[in-house]
């Protein structure tokens, strides 16, 4: 393409530019395309600024503008120079005003929504010529939690229902002012936490905007929503699986592909096109980290979840199991653990930052991008492909043009260089005498707890052939396996690493557990906090997310560990090609991410691989 051609990308906003895909897109964008002026807009300022600051100095010859804001809300695009502090999407959301006219927005008069809209304003401030949106809308709009918001509100309705039927037929049916305005705030969060309605206003002022601006090309990367798996993906976000949360975010994803592919269809609009990265993207730095994520916290009196809050370590208490199991994080009751100044202990591990994705342990990151598992593909890749396909190339991954070729798979370079962060974090864990294991962001709990039991197995015993040697002594191995753990968190920091994450301990004799203040299985729900306890329901939050030391799970893991050792160990079996499959375990040790990667792809119901 000669310069004429190339002067249609005069101007290229990217939206997301902050990110992993986004900073890629910018560079491959200032070398192929050379655009006059690219625009970078971020949620927060800080990856925006150091966005262009890096880009700047690389691409000197290039002009970068830069603006921030949430471009799902209403607000003006805050340019880079000016220092605004913003609060959080979570904490703006729950802010009674924003929700308010976000309903207004969804469910009125779509005019006011339009010009009030940060995202609409943008468009028509920049006026690009081309759009590239490395926004993850579908996490967006759908985690928002529709099926919490929807229990809530029925909760709300049999407490109603059920002070109607105390006050009697005939008798006039008294409600409090704050029982009432409580129920209204819940059915407000309940229809403003419905995403396809959010979503379609989305797609509505994205395509009056850029109709408006001249915007004659935009590419989404969009998502498969489970990373390129199916309904079994063992990596949730805490939930069931399959999970209705994770599943409104693929629905989301593809509703939001079905619109794209209307907005293409329509006359005088510009050229729609969106790719869909099927695999982990990653990754961006490796390093001992501090560790943050969601973390319940006590605002006023209520207990709600935000983001981006450092995880601190607590005590653990053992607690009795009765016939009921409070679910309400005990914020109060459980002390800090405190470092050599006297401070909370901040949790810190070696681990890689994969952007969006979170920051992973090595067995998380080891599992996850284990063959046959989620596996990942490089943002520069990602971006490889943008740029070719806003130059007319056809790369076979325009979801738009080609629905049944357009993923991305994992690649050849990410498998060659798998091993180097892990290598690292090995490193980081040796120097710094602090386990990589699983911090439980990555989630499901199941996956951290298997990852934690696998761990006791590498520390205490050693490898496979160590292990099986147990299993010669039948029961009574199995139970001292699961003293000889017990004992070993007894005296071990591990316990409070475990606990502090959610992840409950169960003792050997089941009647007991190791705890902190908070307990991800089963989940937290404010209108619904104790759950009832029996021999069952202890049996399936073990299973689901509880660190399990009752003999009957060591057998399990022996079993495991049996079948794992027969995988590539059959007798007079010769090696081959057609030996490595997602069934085979190699190593003679307990890798744990491979440990729980195997368990996925070979042990789990239902199935937990992928198949393409």
């Amino acid at each position: 393409m000669d310069a004429k051609d190339r002067s249609r990308f005069e101007s290229l906003l990217i939206l997301g530019g902050g990110g992993l895909v986004g900073t890629q897109v910018a560079k491959r964008a200032v070398r192929d395309l050379r655009p006059e002026r690219i625009i970078i807009c971020g949620l927060f300022r800080g990856e925006v600024q150091s966005a262009i600051e890096g880009l700047s100095a690389e691409f000197p010859g290039t002009t970068f503008q830069g603006y921030y804001g949430n471009i799902f809300l209403r607000g003006r695009p805050i340019p880079v120079h000016e220092d605004v502090s913003l609060p959080t999407p979570a904490e703006q959301k729950s802010d009674r005003a924003v929700r308010n006219e976000m309903f207004s927005d969804i469910y009125r008069e779509f005019e006011p929504a339009y010009e009030q809209s940060l995202m609409a304003q943008l468009i028509r401030t920049t006026r690009p010529t081309a759009i590239v949106d490395c926004v993850n809308t579908a996490t967006g709009i759908s985690y928002q939690n529709v099926f919490l918001a929807s229990d809530v509100v029925e909760r709300g309705l049999d407490e109603i229902r059920a002070h109607a039927e105390e006050t009697g037929d005939g008798d006039e049916v008294r409600i409090s002012k704050e029982r009432l305005k409580s129920f209204g705030e819940d059915v407000d969060d309940l229809l403003v936490s419905i995403a396809l309605p959010e979503l379609i206003l989305h797609i509505r002022l994205l395509y009056r905007a850029m109709v408006e601006a001249g915007t004659r090309i935009y590419l989404k990367v969009g998502t498969t929503g489970t990373g390129g798996m199916g309904l079994n993906i063992p990596y949730t976000h805490g939930e069931d699986r399959p999970s209705p949360t994770l599943m409104s975010k693929t629905a989301i994803a593809f509703a939001q592909t079905g619109l794209l592919f209307l907005m293409a269809r329509t006359a005088d609009g510009p050229i729609v096109k969106e790719v869909k990265p099927a695999a982990m993207i990653g990754y961006r730095q490796i390093d001992f980290s501090l560790v943050r994520g969601p973390q319940y916290v006590e605002r006023d009196g209520k207990i709600t979840l935000e983001s981006g809050q450092a995880m601190v370590l607590h005590e653990t208490k053992e607690q009795a199991l009765g016939s009921v199991l409070d679910m309400t994080p005990q914020l109060r009751d459980f002390a800090p653990l405190k470092d050599t100044n006297g401070e909370p202990l901040k949790m810190q591990l070696p681990a890689v930052n994969t952007g969006e994705n979170g920051m992973f342990t090595r067995g998380e990151f080891e599992a996850i991008t284990y063959s046959r598992q989620m596996e990942f593909i490089t943002p520069e890749e990602i971006a490889e492909d943008i740029i070719l396909e806003l130059l007319g190339a056809n790369t076979g991954h325009d979801v738009i043009s080609a629905i049944d070729s357009s993923v991305m798979n994992p690649t050849y370079k990410a498998g060659m260089i798998r091993h180097v962060a892990i290598e690292e974090l090995e490193k980081l864990e040796k120097e710094t005498g602090v386990p990589s294991v699983a911090i439980g962001q990555l989630g499901p709990p199941q996956l951290a707890k298997y990852l934690y039991e696998a761990q006791l197995f590498h520390v205490t015993i050693g490898t496979l052939d160590q292990i099986l040697a147990y299993e010669n002594r039948a029961e009574a191995g199995a139970e001292e396996i699961s003293q000889l753990f017990f004992e070993f968190l007894k005296n071990d920091s591990l316990l409070h690493t475990i606990t502090t994450i959610g992840i409950p301990i169960l003792h050997p004799d089941g009647r007991k557990i190791w705890r902190g203040p908070v307990i991800k299985i089963p989940p937290y729900n404010p209108k619904k906090s104790e759950m009832v306890l029996s021999e069952k329901t202890i049996d399936t939050y073990a299973k689901k997310g509880w660190v399990d030391l009752r003999p009957a799970h060591m057998r399990w893991w022996l079993d495991m560990f049996r079948r794992m050792r027969n995988s590539t160990h059959a007798p007079d079996a010769k090696w081959s090609s057609e030996r490595l499959t997602r069934a085979a375990y190699l190593p003679d040790d307990v890798r744990i991410g491979q440990v729980v990667a195997w368990i996925f792809n070979n042990a789990i119901e239902p199935p937990g691989h992928r198949i393409k």
